[in-house]
């Protein structure tokens, strides 16, 4: 049995998330469309003989407790596998926090993979999923290899087939909790009638099928997500969208060498600002 593992954890982006009602559990409906980008964390998962889990991060201000997915997630395996030591982890921050780009569900995933594959476990990928899903609802998408539709809390998930897309992002430097941007959502009885597959095999395609229903919600309080916007279609982007529950907003490009030439004039726009602007592209 191996004693250590280093794994990437990729960020997400939302192509589409509509809400479609609130459940009795407080929890809403959805409807979206995921997409994994290379913008992505790197653990390093090492088994210790004496008990505990250890977290440790070059983040400055992410919770290495309890109050991280990745300790969730150890805690989740060590109940089942009957192994008597500790775990350490080292997380290498490249998504922002807050960003809904999904890091913290993607750690929590990759902790699964790790320690899966250290541990030599006998799980289907479906007991994993469940195991997923009790830490998050984004979890189990993380556990997919290639994009998926996602319906009930996000945990219902049907692969699909896209493209390569080509991606700049901006954060602006602020976190948006998830649950407030939920909670201050305003549900209308106004119902989206879309097929997504009429327009998901080419990059211009995508551009047509962009939407988010918490953007609105979280522009009222946030009016630099509107600026974002007007700056990655201004650099030429097919499209741009808040991804998740913001504040982070991606441009949709067509090739590598048209994301470049936007991502360094993005960057010289908002520099006096101290927004963070990232270069991506879809992984599979």
């Amino acid at each position: 049995m191996t004693n250590t593992v280093h794994l990437e954890s990729p960020a997400k982006v939302n192509l589409r998330l509509e809400i479609l009602k609130k459940r009795e559990d407080g929890y809403h409906e959805i409807k979206t469309l995921f997409q994994k980008i290379n913008l992505q964390d790197t653990l390093h998962f090492s088994l210790k003989k004496e008990k505990g889990i250890s977290i440790a991060s070059d983040h400055p201000d992410l919770p290495t407790g309890k109050g991280n997915l990745v300790h969730k997630a150890i805690q989740s395996i060590l109940k089942i596998s009957g192994y008597q030591g500790g775990v350490h982890v080292e997380i290498e921050k490249r998504i922002p926090l807050g960003a809904g780009l999904g890091g913290g569900s993607s750690n929590a995933a990759t902790t699964l993979k790790a320690l899966y594959q250290l541990l030599n476990l006998n799980l289907s990928t479906k007991k994993l999923m469940e195991m997923g899903l009790e830490i998050g609802a984004d979890v189990p998408f993380f556990l997919l290899n290639g994009a998926a539709i996602g319906s009930g809390v996000g945990e219902h998930l049907k692969k699909i087939e896209l493209p390569v897309l080509w991606y700049v992002l901006i954060y602006p430097n602020f976190e948006v909790s998830t649950r407030w941007a939920y909670q201050n959502f305003v549900l209308t009885n106004q119902r989206i009638h879309f097929s997504l597959h009429r327009f998901v095999k080419a990059p211009e395609g995508i551009s047509h099928i962009l939407f988010n229903h918490l953007e609105e919600a979280v522009s009222r309080k946030y009016p630099q997500i509107g600026v974002m916007k007007k700056i990655m279609i201004s650099a030429g982007a097919a499209g741009a969208l808040m991804t998740g529950s913001g504040p982070t907003v991606f441009g949709l490009f067509e090739d590598d060498k048209s994301t470049t030439g936007a991502y360094e004039k993005i960057k010289k726009m908002v520099a006096r600002r101290g927004w963070i602007v990232f270069k991506a592209h879809s992984i599979a």
